[in-house]
């Protein structure tokens, strides 16, 4: 009979405990002499019809360009605030949220910062971020509740500060007024949405309101492109609605528009479960 071989193994040891980082923004190494900064790049996530993968797109993409090396700061700026649950932070047990930002004076963006990763941090959302509107109504006629989100935020944001490369927006499933207040505060708007007739009409009201916006409250701002979510590229309709949108898109080329250097993203996003 052969002789068996005993195998001995350390015992299993219990996970490590992760820690959780401060809320604190950091100030960077002070730079070079002469050096240039940039301004961050804005990228508002923007559509107002529900479900069509826009804060999954928006996570998404933030979390891709931290892990690219780039500075990201989201904003979640939907009451629903499944920006913040999709990092990992519980809105009801978050002191301060966006809808202090936007109705309290006294409370700055630095002030409710969650650092998520060395690179990425969020602005989170919370429910009672849908009554801010109401709030902020009287402010309205004066220009002052549209511009509120980009005063709050100028700290942050500033090229001086250096603190950012980018900011992501989840912009609410609506055109109201913190809609107006991600597009007042950005310099892109990129929408996501699905391949279907319905969802051009709603692209037509969406770049209805970008050029609104862009002759009162944000002379810079631009439409980057369309990122087509749960695609099913096999069907008619999502053939036809693709086309309709790349000569949409083409038509607009060399026009003063938000859109004339629109782009239809390739590849689109395809339907899959995981």
């Amino acid at each position: 009979m052969s002789d068996a071989t005993a195998v001995v193994t350390e015992p299993d040891r219990p996970a490590p405990m992760r820690v959780k980082r401060p809320v604190v923004v950091e100030s960077p190494p002070p730079d070079a002499p002469g050096t240039i900064r940039k301004p961050p790049r804005i990228l508002a996530f923007m559509n107002q019809k529900g479900g069509v993968g826009k804060t999954t797109t928006a996570v998404n993409i933030g979390a891709a360009l931290a892990e690219a090396g780039h500075r990201v700061l989201l904003i979640d700026l939907d009451p629903q605030a499944h920006m913040t649950l999709h990092v990992g932070i519980d809105p009801s047990a978050t002191e301060h949220t966006l809808y202090d930002l936007m109705t309290d004076d006294d409370v700055a963006a630095a002030d409710i910062t969650h650092q998520i990763g060395e690179r990425l941090a969020v602005l989170p959302a919370e429910v009672n971020l849908a009554g801010a509107e109401t709030e902020l109504a009287p402010r309205m006629a004066t220009g002052l509740a549209q511009r509120i989100l980009k005063h709050k935020c100028g700290a942050l944001l500033d090229p001086a500060a250096n603190l950012f490369d980018y900011a992501v927006i989840d912009c609410p499933p609506s055109l109201g007024l913190l809609t107006i207040n991600a597009l007042t505060l950005a310099g892109e708007v990129i929408v996501p949405m699905q391949a279907h007739f319905l969802a051009l009409q709603g692209l037509s009201k969406l770049l209805e309101t970008v050029l609104l916006i862009r002759q009162s409250f944000n002379p810079a701002l631009t439409v980057a492109g369309v990122v087509l979510c749960m695609h099913e590229k096999q069907t008619i309709l999502a053939q036809e609605v693709m086309g309709d949108l790349q000569s949409f898109l083409a038509e607009s080329h060399g026009r003063d528009l938000p859109w004339s250097g629109a782009t239809l993203f390739d590849p689109p996003v395809r339907r899959n479960i995981k």
